[in-house]
């Protein structure tokens, strides 16, 4: 399950336990009256939800939303929280379901135990708690209960999935051979530089002027006791230059090579001469170097089990998620319509749920300037304010990013149920010291339309099965690969036009 549905499968208070801090509430501006039509908008088994009570378990997000969006920007953030939201309950019911089968409860004692607990982690008192309670609009006793009913559902999942999954040593080994680099701190030096930049068309008199600059540095710089720092603020053309030319701790692969060949090839406290790379003149200076070292098994075992268990547990929870909503009856007539024209245009049956799995980047080109290459992406609809980026993957041969290794990342940054298809996909590539350099983008909305075209006249059978289907970004400067399927949900969406907001 990705970060942005965990967070809402916490009811509404408990985010107050695991905030960390007790901080009063800001004042939301008033929004627009709005006339609510009270209604059931899903039903599970013979349990029902109603549209106050998905309001009332959105609001503080809501409020907070307000805060930071507005126009449709802020219509479309409710509308993804309120389908996330409508989903956690769903699964907050089925869960406490599956307790009266289970036969468990929670004492008074555990509530008590509970409640000491987040007073302790809060640093606050009984009083605090309710008057923080009391700025929610939300009684103690309310608190209390929907406190038992978390602890409940935890008690439920550690039953039925926890119980199931464990981390064997030989995985822990096999985990930490896959990912012996992982575990690697390689030799760094802590570097300054001088230097004298070079346009790729700049004429040679250009170019000589700028070796004598280097020259007139280095004889400076060279000499017994010389101040290289000062010598940097004052002879420097990089951007290091207010800095005394420091450029940080460098690992091999960080920077391009031959910049990395002469930083590791001058001593620790010696200066190098003058050397010329494809960007212009440095004289190096090296302050400190620190022998790399290997990570042992031991060191990490516990930090791998962990992660180990987290996905396995991750797993196991997703799939007993949707055995849970399998055997139930489950009837959902709410649908915010997440964009006008949105999937609701390209499927014709509602009831489809598409997803879009990442397994692979191909970059048309290499980087060049920083050695071996690193990408990451950007999922939302403004490339400088994205809702989330991704973790850095390593560029392997052929200019290529395979499954294993986008594998590693969360899933949240590799799979997208239903996204959003005024959302795009962005792409950059890390650049050591300079910001992210974006190398194009992918649009939902056409990644949709040219999986629902591909899929006319498939059966149901044909459709359900995962498809392989590359899109390039705008720029053709890279391709991505996606496995694309389309599960059948037990969804009953009504007319748009009958809800009221």
């Amino acid at each position: 399950m990705s970060y942005r549905a965990r967070r809402f499968c916490v009811l509404a208070i408990a985010l107050f336990a695991l905030a960390g801090a007790l901080l009063p509430a800001a004042t939301a501006p008033a929004a627009a009256s709005a006339v609510t039509i009270e209604r059931i908008i899903a039903k599970v088994d013979d349990d029902i939800i109603m549209l106050s009570e998905l309001q009332e378990f959105v609001k503080p997000r809501v409020d907070e939303l307000r805060r930071n969006y507005r126009g449709e920007q802020l219509n479309r953030r409710i509308r993804e929280l309120e389908l996330e939201a409508l989903d956690a309950m769903i699964q907050n019911k089925l869960i406490l379901k599956r307790s009266s089968a289970l036969e468990l409860s929670v004492s008074e004692k555990e509530v008590e135990n509970a409640v000491a607990g987040i007073l302790r982690q809060n640093k606050t008192t009984t009083a605090g708690l309710r008057a923080f309670l009391d700025s929610q609009g939300m009684t103690m006793e309310k608190y209390r209960d929907e406190l038992r009913k978390k602890l409940l559902a935890r008690k439920v999942e550690n039953m039925e999935v926890g119980v199931r999954v464990s981390v064997v040593d030989q995985e822990i080994a096999d985990y930490y051979d896959a990912h012996s680099d992982d575990y690697r701190e390689a030799e760094h030096r802590t570097v300054r530089q001088i230097f004298f930049p070079v346009d790729k068309a700049a004429s040679a008199a250009e170019i000589e002027a700028q070796r004598k600059k280097a020259d007139l540095a280095y004889g400076e710089a060279a000499k017994p006791g010389a101040d290289f720092p000062r010598l940097a603020e004052k002879y420097s053309e990089g951007p290091a230059r207010s800095r005394g030319g420091a450029l940080g701790s460098v690992k091999k692969g960080e920077v391009f090579p031959e910049l990395e060949q002469l930083i590791f090839s001058t001593a620790k406290g010696e200066t190098s001469k003058p050397t010329r790379t494809r960007v212009g003149f440095h004289v190096i200076h090296v302050d400190e170097v620190k022998p790399g070292t290997v990570i042992t098994l031991d060191r990490v075992s516990g930090r791998i089990r962990d992660k180990l268990f987290k996905e396995k547990f991750t797993k196991r929870r997703r799939e007993w998620i949707t055995e849970l909503k399998r055997a139930a009856f489950l009837e959902i007539s709410y649908d915010p319509v997440a964009t006008p024209g949105g999937l609701s245009s390209v499927f014709k049956d509602v009831r489809e749920q598409i997803s879009f799995r990442l397994v692979g980047i191909k970059l048309k080109q290499r980087g060049g300037l920083f050695g071996r290459d690193r990408v990451l992406w950007a999922y939302g609809s403004n490339r400088d304010n994205p809702r989330w980026k991704s973790g850095r993957v390593i560029v392997g041969e052929g200019a290529a990013v395979g499954k294993d290794a986008i594998g590693a990342l969360e899933a949240g940054n590799r799979l997208f149920v239903n996204p959003d298809p005024s959302a795009n996909l962005y792409l950059f590539r890390y650049v050591y010291l300079l910001p992210d350099s974006y190398i194009g983008k992918i649009s939902f909305a056409d990644m949709i339309k040219a999986f629902s075209d591909q899929s006319k006249g498939d059966g149901e059978e044909q459709k359900a099965k995962a498809k392989k289907m590359s899109f390039e970004t705008d720029n053709k400067a890279a391709r991505l690969d996606f496995e694309v399927e389309v599960q059948k949900t037990r969804s009953i969406v009504a007319d748009p036009k009958e809800i009221t907001q």
